[in-house]
């Protein structure tokens, strides 16, 4: 696949060494005398971060890592060796999971500090592709754990195993064949290698599932099935329920491929479909994670059970009570601002109260998870720091998952002029746009000032918004949020994060150049409430607000509606030029997406040289923000920010660090486990 080989007409991978004047000898170009190809674009601007530097070769270190556990499995179904590859097998398992999780991470780090949605997953086609080989990956070291342990589950270690990497190849086609080119902002274009990528999955799975059925009816049966109070029966539901979930997500994530079938042009699914059947799986996942570690092996009675379950129970019950009592997590959950990124409080079948009660299902199991893992690790860690991996890697995920909650499900616009309640989605939006100009101080509902500075230039020559901020708790700070047009007259912009203890501070901006002004145009921007009015430039335009159009998405072309959309809303103008007494008729929409980006669909009066623009909402004094080209109506320095508050995002960071640290002391343990007893005692590892 990388050298590319040619077979007659078939052409086999591509080589990415290969010169135009080779791929392309006929080409007219090719031809002239002292040809030299002008440079490239270089890397698109939104990469040019650290993280993602890192990110992708970090990603492909865990994918191809993964097809060593895959030759273990393989090789144990050719020779009918199935016990003995487990042992040589875990340390890569692990390897490549913990490479693969860290790669992850990286990738949802660049999100949250370079895009300005927001946050830092979004249900991509793309970014599941990756996460699915990492749950399978998941499920299936569980299942090794249980065969080293119990001498069972072997059916379940192997197929799982082999459909780690399988995954892997089918995320590679998804990615490189450029079938999700117009579904997902990370997808290749087509490349012409679909069908080579199709007939590598039909190799990796024909030698993988085909020796898994060849043999399956000569590989070992335990000789009794596991009690249902034994930590054997706990690990294998967890690793089902995490199989679960990964179908969910690759069955979304399939659904363009699948939809084909009906139609040329098929969507991905919403993310509220990730959201209804992710957040019942992950409740299920944390219970199990936190009860797994405090079962013993083979059988545990009721007794026994009780006495270890009740300190971690008690003080997760204590802690869950806590929130309800200190968070408005209610309100939140049950109609309030949306959960965002992995698990949005979307509409659920069971009601906005069903959300709320799995949500807070799901903050009782992960502290469980939080407490019982922490205990076990305490308890264990004293006498061998080597065996704390699986506890300190719970302990990780329990904190992951209330980073993601918190962060999320509390993410608090320092305004509120960003969103305004929908009766028919339940709830507003978690974006906040409030416009400032150059010098100006505004004081938001939240109780911060806000005061636009100026512009700065970076080391790149970009410009940089300066806003400073003055917390209500007296704490000051500055924002540099950065805006620019690159080679190629695109907008790119990147958000700027104040880190503390407690909670970040996240804001993005839109300046006045982005409404694609003329220069020859006058721009500004101004606020009514319904049924009030203004009058714009040297008394030209009469501008009377009559109110809000909740169904203008019946009267817009389909072409300007994004897949993900869930709020559309105009806003109903009339629009009088005082010098003829002529009226007209004016429906700027703001569309906000589920992943929290905002569009401005602008009317234009192109006789009068006016365009509106229905940049947000002020919900404090109940009026509509507007923006104006073609008539002056303030300085043209102005910015639209949008700006809140991330509590406890530091936790999901914690986590991962945690989590990826587990996988590591596992690592250790693992690969000492198959050295020589000579070999360990110079590791400092001594004799398992």
């Amino acid at each position: 696949m990388i050298l590319g080989l040619k077979f007659g007409a078939l052409q086999i991978g591509s080589s990415p060494f290969e010169t135009l004047a080779s791929r392309f000898p006929n080409a007219p170009a090719i031809q002239m005398p002292g040809f030299v190809p002008a440079d490239g674009n270089g890397l698109n601007d939104l990469l040019q971060n650290p993280w993602m530097v890192i990110h992708p070769p970090t990603l492909f270190v865990g994918f191809s890592s993964l097809v060593i556990p895959f030759g273990f499995a393989a090789a144990a179904l050719w020779q009918k060796r199935y016990t003995s590859w487990v042992r040589p097998a875990l340390p890569w398992l692990l390897f490549s999971l913990m490479i693969l999780g860290v790669g992850i991470a990286m990738g949802g780090y660049w999100a949250y500090v370079t895009l300005s949605f927001g946050g830092y997953w979004a249900w991509d086609p793309v970014e599941n592709s990756s996460l699915v080989p990492w749950l399978i990956g998941v499920a299936g070291l569980h299942a090794m754990l249980v065969q080293r342990k119990t001498s069972g589950g072997h059916k379940a270690a192997l197929i799982l195993t082999l459909l780690t990497y399988l995954f892997v190849v089918y995320s590679t086609f998804l990615t490189r064949s450029g079938i999700l080119g117009d579904i997902s902002v990370h997808s290749f274009v087509d490349l012409g290698l679909s069908n080579q990528l199709l007939v590598w999955i039909a190799v990796v799975g024909g030698i993988g599932l085909g020796l898994f059925a060849w043999r399956y009816s000569e590989l070992p049966k335990p000789d009794r099935e596991p009690p249902y109070l034994s930590r054997e029966f706990m690990i294998f539901s967890g690793a089902m329920l995490i199989c679960a979930l990964s179908a969910v997500i690759i069955l979304g994530t399939s659904a363009p491929i699948f939809g084909r079938i009906f139609r040329d042009d098929p969507a991905g699914v919403a993310i509220a479909f990730y959201n209804k059947w992710s957040l019942p799986l992950a409740c299920g996942m944390m219970l199990l994670v936190a009860i797994g570690q405090l079962f013993w092996w083979h059988k545990m009675s009721v007794v026994q059970l009780n006495k270890v379950l009740t300190a971690p129970l008690g003080l997760a019950v204590a802690s869950t009570l806590g929130v309800l009592i200190l968070t408005d997590f209610t309100q939140r959950t049950a109609g309030g601002s949306p959960v965002q990124e992995s698990f949005q409080a979307a509409a659920f079948d069971m009601g906005v109260y069903g959300t709320s009660l799995l949500m807070l299902m799901l903050v009782l199991t992960s502290f469980f998870a939080l407490y019982s893992n922490g205990w076990v690790m305490w308890r264990i860690g004293r006498g061998n720091w080597k065996m704390i991996g699986g506890g300190l890697s719970h302990v990780g995920l329990a904190l992951t998952m209330l980073g993601i909650i918190s962060s999320s499900g509390f993410s608090t616009p320092l305004a509120t002029a960003g969103g305004v309640a929908m009766p028919a989605t339940g709830g507003g939006t978690s974006r906040d746009n409030f416009v400032l100009e150059r010098g100006q101080t505004r004081t938001l509902p939240s109780g911060y000032q806000v005061t636009y500075s100026g512009k700065e230039k970076t080391d790149q020559d970009r410009d940089q918004f300066v806003i400073d901020f003055a917390a209500p708790t007296g704490r000051s700070f500055t924002l540099k949020p950065v805006v620019y047009q690159n080679d190629d007259k695109q907008w790119i912009q990147h958000p700027d994060v104040a880190i503390f203890a407690e909670k970040d501070i996240y804001a993005a901006v839109t300046p006045s150049g982005m409404f694609s002004v003329p220069d020859t145009l006058d721009v500004g921007t101004f606020a009514l409430g319904e049924g009030e009015f203004t009058t714009l430039g040297d008394n030209e335009f009469e501008v009377r607000f009559e109110g809000y159009d909740t169904d203008v998405i019946d009267q817009l072309d389909a072409r300007l509606i994004p897949d993900s959309l869930e709020v559309a809303i105009g806003a109903k103008l009339q629009v009088t030029r005082m010098a003829t007494g002529e009226t007209r008729a004016m429906v700027p929409v703001y569309l906000l997406q589920e992943n929290g980006r905002v569009q401005y669909l602008q009317t234009k009066a192109r006789d009068w040289d006016l365009m509106m623009t229905f940049s947000g909402f002020d919900l404090t004094d109940e009026k509509a923000n507007f923006a104006v080209e073609g008539v002056s109506v303030m300085p043209e320095d102005w910015i639209v920010v949008q700006a809140y508050e991330k509590p406890l995002i530091g936790i999901l960071w914690m986590g991962i660090v945690l989590l990826s640290l587990g996988f590591c002391v596992s690592l250790y343990r693992r690969v000492l486990d198959v050295q020589p007893r000579s070999a360990r005692s110079s590791l400092g590892g001594g004799a398992q």
